[in-house]
């Protein structure tokens, strides 16, 4: 199905800081396969689901192509408030944009092993989770909610959704991957504490990129960060070489 790209949105409700129902959207984009693999991918803040660059439409047709997994995008909703409540900075329609994300990705998880068979070729996938800067956070609150799910891959990750990340990296029993930029302090920083953290992971790698940004900026770079997603699940240990990656922007 190489080249294929499929589109839904998912409708779903939480509830806000006075218990009221706030509805919200969570669109996503898929990159079907026979693989039987899925991952999902949850993007930056303030990132829609293509990617900066359309970096993930790229992603997901690479991945594809190679027949590697079943890349699954999305976006929450952006948030409509800054500093209105004090447990966290943003808020949506007087709900926790924190939780609006993490349970967007739990339902997309939801979403897709339901829909497995046609998504990746069988009904029993394995699943896998990559996210980056604030979706590298949401992804580790997301992952020990899914027996299915055996590696994480954390790009330019940061301890972005509070108590979620915490109760997340602490309970997660699979393989963590971290993908960094060197020059990128916090993101350092997360990479290097994370094994004091992670003390159930089955195992964690991390790996430095030199001379990159937060963003993984250039097309050198672009081509470094597709191939953190073969290193985490593909198993190609050339990582953080840009050979054999694939260009993801202009």
């Amino acid at each position: 199905m190489s080249g294929a790209m499929e589109a839904g949105c998912l409708q779903l409700t939480t509830t806000g800081y006075q218990g009221q129902a706030v509805p919200y959207e969570v669109p996503f984009i898929a990159f079907p396969t026979t693989s039987g693999k899925l991952l999902i991918q949850a993007p930056g803040a303030g990132e829609a689901k293509e990617g900066a660059w359309n970096r993930y439409v790229r992603l997901g047709e690479y991945l594809q192509a190679r027949g590697v997994a079943t890349l699954v995008s999305f976006n929450p909703p952006w948030p409509d408030a800054q500093g209105k409540y004090p447990d966290e900075p943003y808020s949506y329609r007087d709900g926790s944009w924190n939780r609006i994300f993490v349970e967007g990705m739990a339902h997309l998880v939801e979403h897709c092993l339901t829909n497995a068979e046609p998504l990746c070729g069988t009904k029993e996938p394995e699943v896998y989770l990559a996210g980056f800067s604030a979706g590298g956070s949401v992804a580790v609150a997301v992952a020990p909610l899914f027996a299915q799910i055996r590696r994480i891959l954390l790009v330019s990750a940061y301890d972005s959704v509070g108590w979620f990340f915490l109760h997340g990296v602490r309970h997660y029993a699979g393989e963590v991957y971290v993908a960094y930029a060197e020059g990128d302090s916090p993101a350092v920083a997360l990479a290097m504490s994370i094994r004091s953290f992670a003390r159930k992971a089955s195992a964690v790698h991390a790996r430095g990129v030199p001379h990159c940004d937060h963003g993984f900026s250039g097309e050198t770079n672009g081509n470094v960060l597709a191939k953190a997603y073969l290193w985490a699940f593909a198993g190609d240990e050339s990582f953080p070489s840009p050979e054999g990656g694939v260009r993801l922007y202009d």
